[in-house]
């Protein structure tokens, strides 16, 4: 019956693979910003658009890079302190020098910020499709902003507690 519980240990391969994705993210992201920079100075050519636009393009691209990376982050931290230092006493968990908004009570606090990042993502998301398809927009693009506005009443009205 111990290993059954034991079990949970497998979490860090969640931890792991979720670091490894976040530092990937912030790369592409560092990346697509020094490419932004490269266009705007003439070094490199735009394909397709106007050189501001598509130095735009590319900033709000590493914007969201950078956010799925934190996201990535955020959760093996959680993952981490909800799943496998969690018979750490409180006194020990203080040592460890985390900002704020890494430290995570509980599996619903957890929930609850995934969500609200999520809906920063689809924002930026949709705020990307608005300025690459600008002129050929359809009325399939306001399912985007219905799933903002449903994710952001689901958060109001459910607990996680």
């Amino acid at each position: 019956m111990r290993f059954f519980f034991q079990i949970r240990y497998m979490a860090i391969i969640a931890v792991i693979s979720a670091l490894v994705g976040a530092l990937l993210l912030f790369l592409v992201g560092g990346w697509r910003t020094v490419e932004a920079f490269l266009i705007v100075l003439g070094l490199i050519d735009a394909i397709g658009q106007e050189s501001s636009q598509t130095a735009v393009i590319f900033i709000i691209e590493s914007l969201d890079n950078f956010l799925l990376g934190f996201v990535l982050l955020y959760f093996a931290y959680s993952t981490y302190f909800l799943f496998i230092a969690e018979k750490m006493s409180s006194e020990a968990k203080e040592k460890v020098d985390m900002p704020d908004w890494l430290k995570v009570e509980d599996l619903g606090h957890m929930k609850r910020v995934l969500l609200e990042v999520i809906l920063v993502l689809l924002a930026v998301f949709f705020l990307k499709l608005i300025i690459v398809e600008e002129d050929a927009l359809e009325w399939t693009v306001l399912i985007i902003p219905a799933t903002i506005v449903a994710i952001a009443l689901s958060l109001k009205l459910v607990k996680f507690d």
